[in-house]
């Protein structure tokens, strides 16, 4: 979460402005009366007394803009921490030893199971058509399709599929309870921007490929795909769009509600 507007890092104000590694804009002049200010307080960043660096908002808007572009990703604490540790204690009852051999199911999480990493476990068939039974017609659905996949090993629930989409996305309310070595060792900066559903262009927090697997026990498939976190609020965990459902080859039915793949038998 953030704390007043500005995302939370694991270094101070004052300790990214001594790093030297984000070339900041010069503040305007503090405003106020001279007498009024704090005496016993100095800002390094405007060189004048009134307000500690700490405390600074010229400076932490400035640090909150180069956060945006990915220059101090590696400072973003749900990132470097791997999430908030005490929210792992929840999904089990006191006392209990969690249970790694299941599944974890992301409704809004849990604890975590490594997956071993795989390539495309699904090879197509030439020839194979998808086809959906004829409606009629006052038939047919108009509400999105959800679905529930399985993503190293997390089974997530609320995974919208858009084909309209150009990317995969992964919300980090979602993002933050995957298990802190997928992040550590797999998320990478973003190279372009995101248009959301309002228009509005953003930053991801990076992007990560993932092993995606839809389907239950006797049919499924699985592919690698590639995930741009973003930081936004949502009713989904993540979306589904045309990139992934060309590698499974799927074919999705508004109207049916329901995602069609080809699979090995």
């Amino acid at each position: 979460m953030r704390q007043d507007g500005f995302t939370p890092l694991t270094k101070t104000p004052k300790e990214i402005l001594a790093m030297q590694t984000v070339k900041f804009k010069a503040p305007q002049p503090m405003t106020g009366p001279v007498e009024n200010r704090n005496k016993n307080k100095f800002c390094e960043f405007h060189d004048d007394k009134g307000h500690s660096t700490d405390e600074c908002i010229h400076l932490r808007r400035q640090i909150e803009e180069a956060v945006r572009p990915g220059q101090l990703l590696h400072l973003v604490k749900e990132i470097k921490q791997g999430g908030k540790r005490g929210e792992h204690a929840k999904a089990t009852k006191k006392g209990e030893t969690p249970n790694k051999e299941k599944a974890t199911a992301i409704f809004m999480v849990q604890s975590w199971q490594r997956m071993t990493r795989q390539k495309t476990t699904q090879s197509f068939s030439v020839g194979r058509e998808i086809s959906f039974s004829p409606l009629e017609s006052s038939g047919g659905q108009e509400n999105p399709i959800v679905i529930e996949a399985k993503v190293e090993g997390h089974l997530i629930h609320h995974m919208y599929i858009d084909g309209g989409s150009a990317s995969e996305v992964l919300y980090d309310q979602c993002f933050n309870k995957l298990c802190p070595e997928i992040k550590k060792k797999q998320m990478v900066l973003a190279t372009t921007t995101l248009l959301g559903f309002s228009n509005k262009i953003s930053w991801p927090l990076g992007q990560i490929s993932l092993m995606v697997s839809l389907g239950d026990g006797e049919h499924s498939t699985s592919t690698m795909m590639n995930f741009m976190v973003v930081r936004f609020p949502s009713p989904y965990n993540g979306i589904i769009g045309r990139p992934g459902l060309r590698k499974i080859q799927a074919d999705p039915s508004t109207a049916h509600k329901m995602l069609k793949f080809p699979v090995e038998r």
